[in-house]
């Protein structure tokens, strides 16, 4: 590894660090605003899928960033780490399958959803 990737590793290494809370607490927005939305159907409408669907996104762009970082840098996270990363981007895909199945509880399928996502981060930040 040569002195140049660890040098340009450390920046990614913090923008890492510190998007992990920006994952955690979209998710757990998105989460507490969906529950709200299965008790209040103002609550409901675009504007909270969009910002579910932007939460979730942050995951894609997460787990992009740490495998770009990993590859660089050549540090190793932990294969639980790696877990965490990669089962939220399977919930994701879980969540979203079950949507048409839940149709008349679809809100609280994604509040639990968007709150299981954003335990995966906490326990993603608390190994890294």
């Amino acid at each position: 590894m040569s002195t140049a990737s660890v040098l340009a590793a450390t920046p990614l290494a913090g923008f890492h660090d510190w998007f992990s809370w920006v994952v955690m607490l979209a998710n757990a927005a998105a989460g507490g605003w969906a529950l709200g939305a299965h008790f209040r159907p103002q609550l409901r409408g675009w504007p909270l899928w969009a910002f579910i669907a932007a939460a979730q996104c942050t995951i894609f762009a997460q787990v992009i960033v740490g495998v770009v970082l990993e590859n660089r840098s050549g540090l190793d996270p932990g294969d639980l780490h790696r877990l965490y990363g990669f089962a939220a981007i399977a919930a994701v895909a879980i969540i979203y399958a079950y949507r048409m199945q839940l149709a008349h509880r679809r809100e609280l399928l994604y509040a639990g959803g968007s709150f299981f996502l954003a335990g995966l981060a906490i326990r993603a930040m608390i190994l890294s």
